[in-house]
C-alpha cells in the first residue's frame, strides 16, 4: 500500500522543520571557535521518512564550505542564510499544500 499524501507532507514538515533548527544552529555558532557547520539531505530524509513512516533518526553530516577556516569555524553566512531560504520555501510549500488539501476534504465531507 503507497503513503497517501497527506502523510508525505507531514513528513516534509517534520523534515524541514528539523533541518530548519540545523541551519539555525550554524548561524548561531557563526562566531564560535572550532564549529563545523552542519547539515542534512532533505532528499535522503525525505525517503528515510517514507519508507520507515517517520520513524527513522536524522542523518547530520558536516557541511563544507567554501570559505577558508578561521580559527576552525567552518560556517559560511551567506551559504547558511542561501540554506534557510531554500528550507523556509519547501516548509511553505507543504503547509500551502496541506491546507489545500484538508480544505478539499473538508469540502467533500461537508457536501455529502
Amino acid at each position: 500500500m503507497g503513503v497517501d499524501s497527506l502523510t508525505i507532507l507531514q513528513h516534509m514538515l517534520d523534515v524541514t522543520a528539523f533541518r530548519h533548527k540545523v541551519l539555525t544552529s550554524n548561524i548561531a555558532n557563526a562566531d564560535t571557535p572550532g564549529y563545523k557547520a552542519k547539515d542534512i539531505s532533505f532528499q535522503k530524509e525525505m525517503q528515510n521518512a517514507v519508507s520507515s513512516n517517520g520513524n527513522a533518526g536524522y542523518e547530520i553530516f558536516e557541511s563544507r564550505t567554501t570559505l577558508p577556516e578561521r580559527d576552525g569555524n567552518s560556517v559560511n553566512l551567506d551559504m547558511e542564510m542561501a540554506k534557510v531560504a531554500e528550507n523556509t520555501l519547501l516548509y511553505d510549500t507543504a503547509t500551502e499544500l496541506m491546507s489545500m488539501k484538508i480544505r478539499m476534504i473538508k469540502n467533500v465531507l461537508t457536501s455529502q
